[in-house]
């Protein structure tokens, strides 16, 4: 009879440890997200799985979570924080944690709401880290790289070693980044052009301007990139605005 009590302890413990841990895994999954609308077709690929599944309207996104857009497909994502995304056709954008993204290939559009410094969102690409508390921005992952932002401001971080930034030479700027950089500034040179290089590692970009990223020929240092900022175009202006409209539908 003890035999028989103590077996049938046995299958029970074995049978109700898998749920327990099931339980647990659930528990432990944080939702960061949570998709508004889906047009064509998107798939997500789970933390936890090899295999990813059909996005769903009203689905919601967990860290480690990868977003996949295919041709024609473009998902809104609405943040913890009610920030929107858009991600365009062929793009993906992994959601690592609710402060931190990373964006592959394609393009994504942000309309981040002001956070405090402390819960600042971080965007990662495979150019640049990017940290933001509140802004609108558009970030094309195609080619090289381009960031455009609307409103708001950036701060953009080197992955490795410095950017060679190509800016358009005004006084005040060169005044300002002159007094910042003290001793460090003689890594700036004035073109005849009317630009001004500088090397540098992190710096901000502003409202109304692009950043397009390439490889340096004329790097005197070590350079992770050749990084060219000009103003926004008109054509970048109708695309948030096509954005925008998005949002309203």
């Amino acid at each position: 009879m003890k035999l028989l009590i103590l077996y049938l302890s046995l299958v029970s413990m074995l049978f109700s440890m898998p749920i327990e841990k099931h339980k647990n895994d659930t528990l432990e999954k944080t939702s960061v997200a949570v998709i508004t609308k889906i047009d064509g077709k998107a798939k997500i690929l789970s933390k936890s799985s090899i295999k990813k599944h059909k996005a769903k309207l009203g689905e919601s996104l967990f860290e480690g979570d990868r977003l996949i857009t295919y041709m024609q497909a473009t998902v809104l994502v609405e943040l913890y924080d009610s920030s929107k995304i858009i991600v365009a056709p062929s793009s993906e954008l992994s959601f690592l944690d609710k402060n931190t993204l990373k964006q592959g290939q394609g393009e994504v559009y942000y309309k981040i709401k002001t956070r405090k410094a402390s819960q600042g969102l971080k965007v990662e690409t495979p150019f640049s880290i990017m940290g933001i508390k509140g802004t609108e921005f558009i970030v094309d992952s195609q080619g090289q790289g381009q960031i455009a932002l609307k409103e708001g401001l950036v701060g953009i971080e080197s992955l490795y070693a410095n950017f060679e930034l190509h800016k358009k030479k005004v006084m005040e700027e060169y005044e300002k980044f002159k007094s910042e950089q003290n001793s460090a500034f003689e890594a700036y040179k004035a073109e005849s052009n009317g630009q001004i290089i500088i090397y540098v590692k992190a710096f901000d970009l502003e409202s109304g301007k692009v950043l397009n990223f390439s490889q340096s020929s004329e790097c005197n240092e070590s350079c992770e990139s050749k990084v060219q900022e000009i103003d926004i175009s008109d054509e970048l202006n109708r695309k948030f605005a096509m954005y925008e409209k998005m949002l309203k539908e």
